[in-house]
């Protein structure tokens, strides 16, 4: 069968086939054909595209529309889906587990395109999405649709946030769920302007794991800050430190008990450290303000809502059974059941009560964590460290001076009891000498007797031979 198309000045060759037309069907290659239209093979559509075809496929030169009349121009595929309203390229199986491929186009949530895999019911699956969180703004976002979290965030700048839409450098990670370690584990951790190493075990949250080597660019990085060089001709220097008051300060730096309020990050374990404010009346160098917009909070609410009112859409109202003691204009975190770190400015009502405006849908529920604080106060963990080698080196100088009174006062003890006992051996010289001169003093006693009476008897003898009286013989 041939279809020619005539008319003035033109004859041309159509259609030809070989088929038959049944019950107002058209068939090329089929006797029998099912559809308005069915090709037993290839056809190509298009003035460029007579060509051969793939086998049992087709070949378009144009635009394509299914569901419309009216294609976009500018794509090749132009598929539409009246009864969502919204553009749609959706691939279909028959499992329970990631059968869908869509790429959509929703007008009411303004995602301007999503590549999903899930089940039938969406309830398992992740979403790629560009615009994703329907603010205007050319995001990007993968949303886990089991637990209705986003899991990785670009911002329009290109920072990527890894458990926030909220990045505040070109990789954010929050630290995920807690992961209990097998064994003990040594680390080096960043305390303040240098690197101090610890241990932990057990349960302990982590913000990234690294299999392998960790290749940095600039000096090395640790937690939240690097480590300060700390060459003499990067500095200007004044003198040694004083040790003694070195010591006198250190003396009076209370170290501290305490538990954190955030128990959810930190649990109820105990910690000994130091506190900012005490620390800043003693020693204020070592204490600094700090704040970064929409990172730092303090839980001083931290608290359940009470109930969550939806004034208007995007104007919620949040009432608390305690106090919040905000500020008309402070930025406060909230937690929700789909992000974690939601920071908005709240608009005080009373004191128990304020207003928020976001496009991100609250729920009936959700917890306050507290307000942005720009001027919270940290340790410099370094300086006190440095104080205390000053004040054990002042320790150290008193200990050797303890040390050199005590070998004096040991000297002179030993001289002391050496003079001690040369004085008992000459005390005893002396005694012995005494007794000699007394034995020696009583025999010259003796002997002077003796001689007394010699010369008393010597002048008798000469008296009576004056007198003319013989003496017959001398008393022996």
């Amino acid at each position: 069968m041939k279809i020619v198309q005539t008319g003035v000045g033109a004859v041309a060759l159509a259609l030809s086939f070989a088929g038959s037309v049944h019950a107002q069907n058209v068939g090329i290659g089929f006797s029998n054909p099912q559809s308005k239209l069915a090709v037993n093979g290839n056809f190509a559509v298009g003035a460029d595209y007579n060509v051969a075809a793939p086998t049992n496929g087709a070949i378009i030169e144009g635009t394509l529309g299914i569901g419309t009349s009216a294609p976009n121009s500018g794509s090749q595929l132009h598929i539409y889906n009246p009864n969502f309203a919204e553009e749609i390229l959706e691939s279909g199986g028959s499992g329970t587990d990631f059968p869908y491929l869509r790429l959509i186009n929703d007008s009411a949530t303004q995602i301007k395109s999503i590549l999903e895999f899930s089940d039938a019911a969406r309830t398992k699956g992740f979403q790629w999405a560009l615009d994703g969180l329907a603010n205007g703004t050319n995001d990007f976002e993968l949303y886990d649709l089991a637990t209705n979290q986003v899991r990785i965030y670009v911002d329009p700048s290109g920072n990527v946030g890894i458990g926030t839409t909220a990045p505040l450098a070109p990789l954010h990670v929050v630290p995920g769920a807690a992961i209990q370690a097998n064994v003990t584990a040594s680390y080096f951790g960043y305390t303040s302007t240098g690197l101090a190493h610890g241990s932990l075990s057990g349960s302990n949250s982590a913000s990234a794991i690294f299999a392998g080597n960790v290749w940095c660019g600039f000096d090395i990085v640790a937690y939240s800050g690097t480590i300060t060089a700390s060459d003499a001709r990067l500095k200007n220097i004044i003198g040694r430190s004083d040790s003694v008051k070195d010591l006198e300060t250190l003396e009076k730096i209370e170290v501290t008990d305490y538990t954190m309020k955030d128990v959810v990050k930190f649990g109820n374990k105990p910690f000994k450290k130091v506190i900012a404010q005490q620390v800043e009346k003693v020693y204020p160098t070592a204490v600094t303000s700090t704040g970064i917009k929409g990172f730092t909070f303090t839980p001083d609410i931290y608290a359940v809502s009470e109930s969550v009112k939806m004034e208007k859409p995007g104007v919620y109202t949040i009432s608390l059974v305690k106090t919040h003691d905000l500020k008309d204009g402070d930025t406060v975190r909230l937690v929700t059941s789909k992000n974690p770190e939601l920071n908005l400015v709240a608009h005080v009502t009373n004191d128990k009560s304020f207003t928020v405006e976001t496009k991100e849908p609250l729920g009936d529920k959700v917890f306050v964590y507290g307000k942005q604080c720009m001027d919270l106060k940290a340790i410099d963990y370094d300086a006190i460290s440095m104080l205390n080698v000053s004040a054990t080196q002042e320790l150290a100088k008193q200990v050797e001076e303890l040390k050199q009174q005590n070998s004096d006062i040991q000297e002179q003890a030993k001289r002391l009891s050496a003079a001690e006992e040369q004085e008992r051996t000459t005390i005893a010289e002396q005694g012995a000498q005494i007794a000699a001169l007394k034995a020696a003093n009583g025999k010259l006693a003796v002997i002077a007797a003796r001689i007394d009476a010699l010369e008393r008897a010597v002048n008798t003898k000469q008296e009576k031979e004056k007198s003319g009286v013989q003496t017959v013989a001398l008393e022996q």
